[in-house]
């Protein structure tokens, strides 16, 4: 395996580290989404499109800046679905 292939290792935030507005990567759903708040023990997530869920932190690492990208693009496309194009 070259060393450009090997994927980058990734730490898991501790409660303390995560707040509302965060790029998370959810491995239990295994996509990227956005930190909208907290209810006890877990964190609510929401993706542009509208899809709301809760997970613990355990399952939570942070965005790549690749799965940032893809947050970003998948909002794009929903606001130009939305306008009918």
């Amino acid at each position: 395996m070259s060393p450009l292939a090997r994927p980058l290792p990734v730490s898991r935030p501790g409660p303390g580290e995560l707040r509302v507005g965060m790029a998370v990567f959810d491995r239990h759903y295994d996509m990227p989404a956005e930190i909208s708040g907290f209810a006890g023990p877990m964190v609510l997530l929401t993706r542009p499109t509208g899809l709301r869920w809760q997970v613990r932190h355990i399952s939570l690492r942070p965005a790549t800046p690749y799965e940032k990208r893809q947050l970003l693009a998948l909002a794009r496309l929903h606001r130009t679905r939305l306008k009918g194009l």
